[in-house]
């Protein structure tokens, strides 16, 4: 039964998305009648992106291919639906290339990488109250680091700004960020993990698009709320 109302949850996005996006008519840009077309645009966007994360030998193609996946989507959240996506894919991903790989490579994959390795000592340390309060830290800076990491694909493609900047702008949006956004970005990492346990199939045709999606959605929410604020 619960997978029974993730999966129906996950079919419905668009009509709940519409009403955020166009004043709540269930026939807007995303509404309910487009849902297969949307399911095949998402599945196309997917494709993409593992195509030119290949192209890039993967190593080199993948925060690229991401960044150019986050900026399709920021475009439909801004109300262009109607972009030529593979034309707009590739310009992305050209564009972005070395800046991507420098945000993703040298700076996201070195911290993820130190975390782990301060993980993998501690589980290796004696068992005292020094090493468990050094644990407790390593979590919270863990959990820190995924959300600026995942903010920070959003920003990227958001606003025109250096990789410095872009990493404290994502950490500075993870921590004013209101719970709502934090909330649908843990939703989308559940549903995803639920996807992936359960209907491989439909994880493989739209699962990082959908996750891809849902993230860029719900900071799209938090930087228009940080805008109103700033013009209050």
């Amino acid at each position: 039964m619960l997978c029974t109302n993730i999966n129906v949850r996950i079919f419905l996005l668009p009509t709940l998305l519409s009403r955020s996006l166009k004043g709540g008519s269930l026939w807007g840009t995303f509404g309910i009648l487009k849902i297969p077309e949307w399911i095949i645009k998402f599945t196309y966007v997917n494709l993409l992106w593992i195509s030119f994360s290949l192209i890039g030998l993967f190593l080199f193609g993948l925060i690229p291919a991401t960044i150019s996946m986050f900026a399709i989507f920021r475009k439909w959240i801004m109300g262009d639906t109607d972009i030529p996506i593979l034309r707009s894919f590739w310009l992305f991903y050209k564009e972005d290339f070395i800046k991507s790989n420098l945000l993703g490579g040298l700076i996201l994959f070195v911290v993820g990488i130190t975390l782990y390795i301060d993980f993998q000592l501690l589980q290796h340390a004696s068992n005292n109250a020094w090493i468990t309060i050094i644990s407790y830290v390593v979590a919270v800076l863990t959990f820190m680091y995924i959300l600026t990491a995942l903010y920070a694909f959003p920003v990227f493609v958001h606003y025109k700004m250096s990789v410095i900047s872009v990493l404290k702008h994502s950490f500075l949006t993870m921590i004013v960020s209101p719970p709502l956004s934090t909330l649908m970005i843990a939703a989308g990492s559940i549903i995803l993990y639920l996807l992936l346990r359960n209907f491989l199939g439909l994880v493989v045709m739209i699962g990082p698009s959908l996750f891809a999606f849902l993230v860029m959605f719900s900071a799209y929410q938090s930087f228009s709320n940080i805008w109103r604020l700033k013009n209050v």
